[in-house]
């Protein structure tokens, strides 16, 4: 359990960072980074609270997490099919495409930890 908290701690900084840095000092980004922030919070909270907390928040907020990643995949895969004007839309899928899976393993793994089949 310690090493899925610790890959849930590192996940949730590098969201909160990566939107940070990618959307910084551009205020009018924000709301688009928002969605993103709260799920690394989310992921944050859940590592530092760890076993204090029921598994089925674990279950949700991971997969709030793994949401948010399908969906801005998906948001990339249309970029990287229809806009070849978008830098680097395809090594984003890549990498949104491993964060899903990460993801939904997890997920899966609270799942059965709070009790599901």
């Amino acid at each position: 359990m310690i090493s899925v908290r610790i890959l849930g701690f590192l996940l949730g900084l590098l969201l909160i960072a990566g939107e940070l840095a990618r959307w910084w000092g551009n205020a009018m980004g924000l709301p688009k980074a928002l969605d993103d922030v709260i799920a690394g919070a989310i992921l944050l909270l859940l590592a530092v609270l760890g076993g204090r907390i029921a598994p089925a928040l674990h279950v949700a907020g991971w997969a709030l997490f793994t949401g948010v990643m399908l969906t801005t995949l998906v948001i990339n895969l249309d970029a990287w099919m229809w806009d070849a004007g978008k830098a680097r839309a395809g090594l984003y899928a890549a990498a949104l495409s491993l964060l899903s899976a990460v993801g939904a393993i997890v997920t899966l793994w609270w799942a059965r930890r709070a009790g599901g089949k």
